[in-house]
């Protein structure tokens, strides 16, 4: 019968691990013994690939990146396998580092940027300090900076301070590449640099997917009426970073930097199997939500997960996901015009009913409208515009709404 070990220690990356029970240990020590092994494995390859080009990785490389790869050769491979290194040969040397120090780095590159960096992996020993802060907001400047189309997203926060915890402080440059690598080329238009229109997407792909998949699953949250997505919307945005162990997310992203974005779904897909049982004999959505942040929490078993995903989970083809994805974004922009074109004729209908008597009683049009569709859901972004700002703009006078609105 197992028992918690009373230490109170570190996993390899310095996230702080509490109760682990003696299984848990077990399983972790057996993972370390590895090690070795695989260090031998990856040192005896000799693998040729691209990893920019349309060529699809070799079963082998795939092969290797799922047993995982080795914590000391992780930083170097990743750099490697993502394309970061055959990325920054496309730019001038001194690239990075001009972006880097473009003017002043300052709270006008994005206010929302200083009051997100320290709720960035706050408890963890590294990435609290000021110096890391700083390396991430750098990074994350150069990155904005580089991509001045993309709004800024905490998520991005979260991937970059992952890298650092992985690669290393003294590799800013490398992570600065790894993470334009991932967001440009391997994971692009997913909820990491998307925001909220990029995460209802993917959120709305993987429903979907369980849906084929666990459809007995979705029965039960519809019975309990619970939202899959408010309980797994981070494991795409923040590529498991906040809802897995680091050790098994460094798992996880040994294959993602291969086999690209289909991985997060395996990866998903493999935790809703692994909780099925306890999930279909729930009685209420609050115990929904502790299965799936708790016992993931708590996935300390990487191989377990892993071969589930790729073994148990059936075909999951990257073309049949950028199907599923085209066919998503535009169910969504349907929806989301819809419940606008309804606004705007609320909108217009009290306009025209307003009188002398009733126009002092509200002076918000906006507010009256949503009034009226008082217990109707509406999918956000409503025409970009975020929940957190709807409260500003409800309590603004029209004129300051401005075109967009």
């Amino acid at each position: 019968m197992s028992q918690s070990v009373a230490l109170k220690c570190l996993d390899k990356y310095g996230f702080p691990l509490a109760g682990l029970t003696a299984a848990e240990q077990a399983v972790r020590t057996e993972a370390a013994a590895r090690e070795t092994k695989l260090l031998d494995k990856w040192s005896r390859q000799t693998i040729s690939w691209h990893p920019l080009s349309n060529t699809p990785p070799p079963s082998k490389l795939k092969a290797l990146a799922r047993d995982g790869i080795p914590l000391s050769l992780r930083p170097t491979l990743w750099y490697q396998l993502s394309g970061a290194a055959a990325l920054k040969r496309t730019e001038p040397a001194e690239y990075y580092t001009s972006l880097a120090s473009l003017g002043k780095l300052s709270d006008q590159d994005s206010p929302e940027l200083s009051l997100d960096l320290f709720r960035t992996f706050s408890t963890h020993p590294l990435v609290s300090s000021h110096k890391a802060l700083e390396t991430v907001r750098r990074i994350v400047t150069a990155f904005g900076r580089r991509n001045q189309s993309v709004a800024y997203s905490q998520n991005v926060n979260f991937v970059v301070a992952f890298l650092l915890v992985v690669m290393g402080l003294s590799k800013e440059e490398e992570v600065f590449w790894v993470l334009t690598a991932l967001l440009e080329r391997r994971l692009p238009a997913t909820s990491v640099v998307e925001g909220s229109s990029g995460l209802n997407v993917e959120q709305r792909m993987f429903d979907v997917l369980v849906e084929r998949k666990h459809p007995r699953l979705i029965e039960v949250f519809d019975r309990l009426e619970c939202s899959l997505g408010g309980l797994t919307g981070e494991w795409f945005s923040r590529m498991f970073t906040t809802a897995l162990p680091a050790e098994t997310t460094a798992r996880v992203w040994d294959c993602v930097m291969v086999e690209g974005p289909k991985v997060l779904f395996r990866a998903a897909l493999s935790l809703i199997k692994m909780n099925e049982p306890a999930l279909l004999n729930t009685c209420h959505s609050v115990q929904v939500s502790r299965i799936l942040k708790w016992r993931v929490a708590r996935s300390y078993q990487a191989d377990v997960l892993l071969k589930i995903g790729f073994k148990s989970i059936g075909t999951l083809k990257t073309d049949m996901l950028h199907q599923l994805r085209i066919a998503q974004q535009a169910a969504l922009s349907v929806e989301v015009a819809a419940h606008k074109k309804r606004l705007e004729d609320i909108l217009s209908t009290n306009a025209a009913a307003r009188t002398p008597k009733t126009a002092g009683k509200s002076d918000n049009p906006l507010a009256a409208a949503l009034g009226q569709c008082k217990g109707q859901s509406l999918p956000l972004p409503i025409n970009g515009i975020a929940s957190s700002r709807l409260t500003t703009i409800l309590e603004s006078p029209i004129e300051m709404w401005g075109e967009d609105y």
